[in-house]
Parts: structure tokens; C-alpha cells; sequence
């Protein structure tokens, strides 16, 4: 009888001890899991150069430009917005033509929803941007052109402003 009261607290130490480890690894995701992203980042892809620039965490969202320009010839321009729904961290963003005319309506956002956050990745659905060091990122992103979906991959070095 001895040994299954042993068993018994055994059993419950662990079972609690793994409640605490669940407890502390399912925390509230807030705009600061992003934080790391602020500042700016320049790189090269799509066949021209790239800067993207991110502003601190502030009132629970991020705000960030994006450019593309090809042999020195600005091509597109995007306004991206990052902030906290159910589910985790959000981007939104709109692409602009050089002459600032919107590719999306008035309404319409493109919008990468969360899928799951770590201290060096945002993995959104269609995108992930994921932190080699405190100066490089790396985004892989999928994009549909017709019928078909490629993948991306957007290398950037983090810059002075």
C-alpha cells in the first residue's frame, strides 16, 4: 500500500509539474514578440533591390514601407501594418505603383493571418520572416501569379538609417 502511495504522489508531482511547463509556454502572443523586426533592412530580390523599415511596437501595432526599385527605377511601394487578433500577430499590407495609384481598393488589405510566433520567426499564412542573427532576415513568401504558386526568398541585411 506504501509503494502505490508512492506511485500516486509520484504521478501527481509530474502531471503538475507538466501543467507549470504548459503554463509558461502558452503565454498572451503581443505586438512585442515583433519588436525584433524594428529598423531598417536592405536586400535584393525579385531581380532588383529591396528596403523595408519598421517603427517600434506602439499602442499594439508596428507600421513598416517596403520599396522595390530595378535599375534604379522605383516598380512598387507597400504600407504595412502589423498587429495582435486572436490567433496571434497579423500583417496588412497595400501596394502602391510608382505614381502612388493603389493596387487594392479602398477597402481591400492584403493580409497575412498568424500561424505561430517564436523569438526569432513570424510565420504568417503565405509568409514567414525568420531572424539569422541580430542583423539578417530572411522572409519566404508565396505568391500567386494565375494558376500558379511560387515561393520567394527575400534576403536582408539590417542598415544604418
Amino acid at each position: 500500500m506504501l509503494r502505490l502511495a508512492k506511485v500516486f504522489a509520484l504521478t501527481c508531482a509530474l502531471f503538475a509539474a507538466a501543467c507549470v511547463a504548459q503554463a509558461q509556454t502558452t503565454r498572451a502572443v503581443t505586438i512585442d514578440d515583433a519588436a525584433w523586426l524594428a529598423g531598417r533592412w536592405v536586400g535584393e530580390g525579385f531581380g532588383g533591390q529591396m528596403e523595408e523599415a519598421w517603427a517600434p511596437p506602439v499602442g499594439g501595432q508596428m507600421i513598416g514601407h517596403f520599396r522595390y526599385w530595378r535599375d534604379g527605377q522605383p516598380q512598387f511601394y507597400e504600407f504595412m501594418v502589423m498587429d495582435v487578433v486572436e490567433g496571434g500577430v497579423r500583417m496588412r499590407l497595400k501596394h502602391f505603383n510608382p505614381d502612388y495609384t493603389a493596387w487594392e481598393d479602398r477597402e481591400t488589405w492584403t493580409t497575412f493571418e498568424p500561424v505561430s510566433v517564436s523569438p526569432d520567426a513570424l510565420v504568417f499564412d503565405g509568409l514567414t520572416i525568420r531572424r539569422e542573427g541580430a542583423d539578417r532576415i530572411v522572409m519566404t513568401i508565396r505568391i500567386r501569379r494565375g494558376e500558379t504558386v511560387t515561393e520567394d526568398i527575400l534576403r536582408f541585411q539590417r542598415a544604418p538609417l
